[in-house]
Order: C-alpha cells, then structure tokens, then sequence
C-alpha cells in the first residue's frame, strides 16, 4: 500500500498543541507552526481502525495492559533491531517525560547530581531542576555541525561521588547523532566504574534513516546494560504522542522495581487505554507505514539542506542521522538570539529557539519536518525573503552554475 505524505490534513478543530495554542513566538496568526514534535500526517490505518473498534464499547474504565501490549514490544525490537529482550523486563509509563521524573524520584535524592548532554531536549534539565536535584553539563562537542561526546570532561564529572545519574538522549535530539557502539560502550564503562546509572531516552530510535544504525542501550554487553534503564514508545513514531502511552525496559529487576515502586508512590501506575490499543496496532501493523514515512522524512531532511545550501547560504542544516528535527545553524548571520527570533516571527514561522535546549543552543533553531513538503517550501522561502529584508552584507546568495 502506498501511503501520501503529500496530503494536507487540516487539523483545526482538534485542540492541537501545534496548531492551536495560540503561544506567542510560535503560533501566532498566521505563522507556519514547526515546533512541537508531532508530525502533521496521519497515523497508519490500522492504528485508527484499533481505536475505533475499542471506542465501539461504550465503557472506557480503568483498564490493565493486556499481555499483547508487552509481547508487541518485544517482536518490534527483535525485527526492527535484532535484539531479544524478556517482557518481564518492561513496565508501562504515561510518557517519556514522566518516566524521567520517575526515574529521578527512584535512583537519587534531592541535592544529588545528575549529567545531562547539552544542548538536549530541555526536560532532560528541567526535570532534574524540578525535582532538587543538581544539574551537571557534560556539553557536546561540535566541530561543522558533527557532534561529539566530550568524553575527557564526562571522566571528570562521574567521578564526583555526588553524581549518582546521567541522561543520555540516544538517538538524540536535537542534534541528530546516532551515538556509535564505540561511543556508547565507552559512556557506559565510565558510568559502570564510578556508579552512575544511565537512563536512556530512545523515543526516536524507529526514526533513523539508516536501518541497523541504532544500538540501543539495553543492547550493549551485560554488565553495561544492568547498571541502565530504556524509556520506549510508539509515539513519536507513529504519531499518537496524544495517546500517553510509553514504556521503561531495563534488564536489571531491582532497578526495574524501584522504578516501577516510585511510578506507583507518584500516581503513574496506569496509562491510557486507547494509548496501549493503538501501541499494540502500532507495532504489530504499522511497520509498511514507518518504512515509507522515513524516505520521505529523509527527503524532507535533503531539501532544507539543499535549499539553504543553495539560496541562504550563511544559514545550513545538516541531515540528521535520526528524528524529523533539524538543527538549524544561523550563526554566520552574527545575530543575537533576541533579533533571530524576531526575524522568524516576521517571518511568520513558528521554530524553537535553540537556546531552551540549553549550552549550545545559542545561534541555532529546531525545525521540525515532518509534514508535507508543501510547507516546507513555503517555510524555506519566507525564511529567504526576511533574511534578505534584513539587507544584511553577511547574505549573499550562492553562484548558480
């Protein structure tokens, strides 16, 4: 079945975040909204088809998972990543985000301290704030737009016995980078040698470009894998981030229930009846979906590339590895942060701001491209269009052969 990416599906009238919300800076009349990570597609057939055979039932009451839930899981892994994993060793969530505040309550005590890899996904830090613990910055290294883990100032930062847990975004966001087994193994034996456990945020691992690029956490050799905990969903990958429906996966029992016990204590023992029907469709039919949505993610990817590249030349994007998010570079433009965003209000385009993904982000914008490439065009040429309103000597449009 061929699926159309190109297809616009209103959504007003549905209370979207995206669209809907009225926050200024970002969905204001008007903009483009490229921000919040949903994507402006449908979700595959069969997961819409599960959900209307469960609303059938006109009684939506509390609901346990049925074992289905976990087994869909587990046949994903072993066909997507090659990887057996024992569905005793997952437990359910209400979403990554409040697997990460979980996860902060079950591992650490307020005061301790806890690693994060900026720039990244801002509850990452913001979580850990929240919740009294002590944010500690292992900043990524970036060299032409390729990041790097800056493995000399992460050995120095585990050994402080006060740092008891490090986030790690894996694929991550925004930057893009599959992190390689080399890499991962080398976080993890550092972790393993001074106490420090690992929560691993794989919400993107489905949306690499390259198939068997991912390793996941709980892949890597046993000793790494014990001392880690994985937090899994069909949400981004599918589109039903509505749906509240996650897991976390971890190899190790004791550090599954203190997870789970501390899920429970914080009232985030049950998650959304429709969220785990559509996660089992998800997995179990929705894999034709997934393989078509990533060429043409990819594709979407290779135009904002190729269109900054070719007519805003100080601005450029890499290609992630991974994600429908891209990191937009605007630094050669030398603007502070305050006028690039003005600049992309006057553009009517709805971005986030890279410095909320803190050290790092600054000079950067995060794009999210996954809806038709209708609106992509659009977004690229009001961006061309304000940028050379500016009349700034840093634009000078590339030659053309």
């Amino acid at each position: 079945m061929k699926f159309d990416f190109d297809a616009v599906t209103d959504r007003t009238g549905t209370c979207s975040l995206k669209w809907e919300s009225n926050m200024r800076g970002y969905n204001e009349e008007g903009m483009i909204p490229l921000w919040v990570a949903d994507m402006d597609f449908a979700c595959p057939p069969q997961i819409t088809e599960a959900l209307a055979r469960r609303v059938a039932h006109p009684i939506y009451g509390y609901s346990i998972e049925p074992q289905e839930f976990y087994t869909s899981l587990k046949d994903w892994i072993r066909r997507r990543f090659q990887v057996d994993v024992e569905e005793s060793w997952m437990t359910s969530i209400p979403g990554i985000i409040p697997a990460m505040h979980v996860a902060l309550e079950a591992y650490t005590s307020p005061g301790d301290k806890v690693i994060v890899q900026t720039p990244v996904y801002h509850p990452f830090f913001l979580s850990v704030k929240n919740r009294g613990r002590e944010v500690v910055e292992n900043k990524l290294l970036e060299d032409d737009g390729n990041y790097f883990i800056d493995f000399a100032d992460l050995e120095q930062k585990v050994r402080d016995p006060q740092v008891k847990l490090l986030f790690l975004c894996s694929p991550h966001n925004p930057v893009g980078r599959i992190w390689s087994r080399e890499e991962l193994q080398r976080l993890g034996r550092l972790c393993v040698d001074h106490d420090v456990l690992v929560v691993a945020d794989e919400i993107h691992a489905d949306l690499v470009y390259e198939k068997g690029s991912h390793l996941p956490y709980y892949a890597l050799p046993d000793e790494l894998s014990k001392q880690s905990l994985s937090l899994l969903s069909a949400s981004k990958t599918f589109n039903i981030a509505g749906l509240f429906t996650s897991f976390a996966l971890s190899s190790n029992p004791e550090i599954l229930r203190a997870f789970q016990s501390a899920a429970t204590r914080m009232g985030h023992e049950f998650v959304n009846l429709f969220g785990v029907q559509a996660t089992i469709a998800a997995y179990q039919h929705g894999e034709e979906w997934l393989d078509q949505l990533l060429v043409y993610l990819r594709g979407n990817a290779q135009f904002i590339h190729q269109f900054l590249a070719e007519r805003v030349p100080p601005v450029s994007m890499r290609v992630p590895e991974a994600s429908y998010l891209g990191w937009i570079d605007f630094r050669k433009l030398g603007l502070p942060q305050e006028t690039l965003m003005w600049l992309l209000q006057k553009a009517k385009l709805g971005l986030h701001n890279g410095e909320i993904f803190g050290s790092g982000g600054t000079g950067f914008i995060r794009i999210n491209f996954a809806c038709p490439r209708s609106f992509l065009v659009e977004a690229m040429e009001r961006l061309e269009r304000a940028i050379q309103s500016m009349g700034s000597t840093t634009f000078k449009p590339a030659n053309k052969e």
